[in-house]
């Protein structure tokens, strides 16, 4: 038992580094999990802390073994954590959802890759970089994410009726007087039975009139079907 404590004394601050990757992978999940996001606390402190551990076992062992310049085995920082950022981003492919023209979590898969990074440096010991850096990845998340940028909105419109096409003609033209622009469409109509149904995928300026426009479409009785996505 007193030789475990006496190794504990001896690798202190590598316990301590783990200590601060933790603290500092935390503070970024904290932010992520109140934004009800997937990867949340525990697994941004996972990621950092492992990445942390990485590096310091590297350091511990480059330490014990005297790997000088002049040394035969030689263990590059460096390479290491390139190892350690190129496997943390194939987790952050996993948060990213594409579907159709939408893609969702780019920024989780983002802060997962940082957070690595975060934990790389915290590894190093280079505290003066990593926690500047993490108060500088918390003001993009949060601070940033307040700021009043009104971005173009897409969504598809999807329209069921029975009779001619004309009806779509009708509107589109209302469509490019309210300013809505059409960036893709799909129309079908069958001949029998007169039913056409249309997916139109619809991009608006800034602004929240595709929400007034798809109500009044929604009280037009020559719709059997007006859906929104």
């Amino acid at each position: 038992m007193e030789h475990l404590w006496d190794i504990f004394l001896n690798d202190w601050h590598f316990v301590a580094r783990l200590l601060v990757a933790m603290l500092l992978g935390g503070l970024v999940g904290v932010e992520r999990q109140v934004r009800g996001r997937a990867a949340g606390l525990r697994t941004n402190i996972l990621v950092c802390m492992g990445s942390a551990a990485i590096i310091v076992t590297f350091q511990k062992l480059s330490i014990e073994m005297n790997m000088g310049a002049d040394s035969a085995f030689r263990m590059d920082p460096a390479r290491t954590a390139a190892g350690v950022i190129t496997g943390i981003g194939f987790l952050g492919a996993g948060t990213i959802v594409k579907s159709q023209d939408f893609v969702r979590g780019l920024t989780t898969a983002a802060s997962i890759w940082v957070v690595s990074a975060i934990g790389v440096t915290v590894g190093l010991g280079e505290y003066v970089i990593a926690v500047p850096l993490t108060v500088l990845v918390l003001v993009a998340l949060y601070a940033m994410h307040l700021l009043p940028i009104a971005g173009d909105q897409f969504f598809s419109l999807r329209l069921k009726w029975t009779g001619e096409l004309g009806l779509l003609a009708e509107v589109e033209d209302r469509l490019g007087r309210e300013r809505v622009h059409i960036v893709g469409r799909n129309v079908s109509r069958q001949p029998g039975t007169g039913q056409c149904q249309a997916a139109l995928r619809l991009r608006i300026d800034g602004g929240r009139r595709g929400v007034a426009l798809f109500d009044s479409l929604q009280g037009d009785p020559r719709f059997e079907e007006v859906g929104l996505g």
